[in-house]
């Protein structure tokens, strides 16, 4: 049997449940995965509340998912049982077994020095980061703004514009503030009164953007005098583009963008803090502290481990 996260309703948290089905097989051209761990992302709760349309029938929820490949099918090249993997997979990825029609697109390696936990968490907010920060092109010595600077998006971005030689300010909580100061990013508080910290922060501009928040901080951002062509917003919709500002992030990214971030932070140029980690039947309690905790950092939700290979066994015992 395998385990799979569902609903057959739209609405809260309470929609959710664990349920067992029989394990999908790898067809002709599919890879199977046993998923250890499924990365949450605010975008869930969305999906599992109707902003995207209602539920038809029995659905799961969640993209992210790291773990072990366990089944190729036939015509499958460049992949094999025993691989770690990670990536993304439509809107179902809180499952035991996935089945990957596509997996040069949706799967990428783990490399030595990525924790599996880690990388289970690293899809969505890390394509997000890159093209959000290639939009918006930081230079060595600019002063760039991030918003929600701790966040699973913001962390990443903040650290991908000092990698490039920018002094990052960026918001955050105050319970949060030493995190950035770890990461070589000046923290500001958020709120009320904001843009006159940042005036002070930075008494002769802030030349490059990347907000996580609403569109009433893209105007905070252009009464500062960052120009439109150097903010990217990915939390205001369709005011982004009334505004005149980039709203670049996964659909943006390039396939090997998390080739390159799962180095990095392999080699600890980035790091991907991961906040907590729930066992699957926690579903509802993970879901609700993304929603109302605000972590600085990942949630994941872990699955049981695959059992070992014959091959790993024969190991064992020789």
């Amino acid at each position: 049997m395998s385990t799979i996260v569902q609903y057959t309703e739209n609405g809260d948290l309470d929609r959710l449940s664990v349920a067992d089905r029989e394990a999908p097989d790898a067809a002709a051209g599919q890879v199977r995965v046993h998923v250890r761990y499924a990365g949450l992302n605010p975008v869930d709760w969305k999906i599992l509340g109707g902003a995207f349309g209602p539920v038809q029938g029995t659905a799961g929820n969640g993209t992210d998912f790291s773990g072990v490949i366990d089944q190729v099918g036939e015509g499958v090249e460049g992949w094999k049982p025993g691989e770690l993997v990670f990536g993304g997979h439509g809107a179902g990825a809180q499952a035991e077994h996935l089945v990957l029609d596509d997996p040069a697109q949706s799967l990428h390696r783990v490399p030595k020095g990525l924790g599996l936990d880690t990388a289970g968490g690293l899809f969505i907010t890390g394509r997000t980061a890159i093209a959000g920060i290639r939009a918006i092109s930081p230079a060595e010595g600019e002063t760039v703004y991030v918003s929600g600077a701790s966040g699973g998006v913001g962390v990443i971005a903040a650290q991908l514009a000092v990698n490039l030689g920018a002094r990052v300010i960026g918001s955050a909580s105050e319970a949060n503030h030493g995190l950035l100061r770890s990461l070589g990013v000046e923290p500001v508080a958020y709120g009320d009164g904001l843009a006159d910290r940042l005036r002070s922060l930075a008494p002769d501009g802030i030349q490059a953007a990347y907000s996580t928040q609403d569109a009433s901080e893209i105007e905070l951002l252009l009464g500062l005098g960052v120009p439109a062509d150097r903010i990217n917003a990915i939390g205001a919709g369709p005011r982004a583009a009334e505004l005149g500002v980039h709203a670049d992030g996964t659909a943006h990214a390039r396939q090997e963008d998390l080739d390159w971030l799962a180095q990095a932070i392999a080699y600890a140029h980035v790091i991907a803090p991961v906040e907590r980690v729930f066992a699957v039947d926690e579903v509802r309690e993970s879901y609700r502290f993304l929603k109302e905790e605000h972590p600085a950092g990942k949630v994941l939700l872990r699955f049981e481990a695959a059992p070992l290979s014959e091959e790993q066994r024969a190991a064992l015992r020789s």
